[in-house]
């Protein structure tokens, strides 16, 4: 049964670092770093110098980013707990803020990048979000391929993030990310699971990365521009 999505439901995720605590993790210890240097790359490659992050958490990017790739950026979070978070995180208050993404002041036509990771997935009202964002601006999202009870939907392939998101956004670009079988990613956790697992081949396979990506679990990062209204069918 999947749990209601709301402000108390998500400030208790953060608070507890949800499981196997990977939100209170450093972000190249969190299973969540492989995404993140997808972004990082696609950041790189289009050379984007201001960026907006819908859905910061706890500031795993923000962190990467400010150590990797200085850019202007903001994080917004609908989550006061994850944005608290944040700022610890990074030292770094005046680059957080707590809001709803739903609020179309937010968004103006000074933006460069948009960055919205692990968020769609979790709202009902996916596009309406995207339909916020302003022409022009380059977007950088991912979304799962497996199911879990804060989805509200999951895609099989790349063909189906296309035909949900390809009219909001000229996708430019899939990547498939596979999710570490580890919450915590770090050489000491796994040489313990190697140890545990030492007699079970498939699972070995799967902790040291050769997992197949249809069962283990991961993301399609997708990329591209907001198209002009005149271009858009919306």
């Amino acid at each position: 049964m999947k749990k209601p999505q709301n402000h108390t439901t998500y400030d208790e995720m953060f608070s507890k670092g949800g499981e196997q605590a990977p939100y209170q993790l450093p972000y190249f210890l969190s299973c969540y770093y492989p995404m993140y240097l997808a972004v990082l790359d696609v950041l790189k490659r289009t050379g984007s110098s201001r960026v907006l992050e819908v859905g910061c958490g706890t500031g795993g990017l923000a962190h990467l980013l400010k150590d990797r790739y200085p850019v202007e950026y903001i994080g917004i979070d609908f989550s006061s707990v994850a944005v608290e978070k944040a700022i610890k995180r990074t030292n770094n208050p005046d680059s957080f803020l707590v809001a709803d993404a739903l609020s179309p002041e937010l968004y103006n036509s000074n933006l460069s990048t948009i960055v919205c990771t692990e968020v769609l997935e979790h709202i009902p009202q996916d596009l309406k979000l995207v339909e916020l964002w302003p022409e022009g601006t380059h977007c950088i999202c991912s979304v799962p391929n497996y199911d879990s009870q804060y989805h509200e939907r999951f895609f099989k392939d790349e063909a189906e993030v296309i035909e949900r998101y390809g009219e909001l956004i000229e996708i430019d670009r899939i990547d498939r990310i596979k999710k570490p079988i580890l919450e915590n990613i770090a050489i000491s956790n796994l040489l313990r699971h190697l140890r545990w697992n030492r007699y079970r081949p498939g699972r070995l396979l799967e902790l040291l990365g050769f997992g197949d990506f249809d069962k283990v679990g991961g993301w399609f990062v997708f990329s591209g521009q907001r198209p002009s209204r005149k271009s858009s069918n919306h």
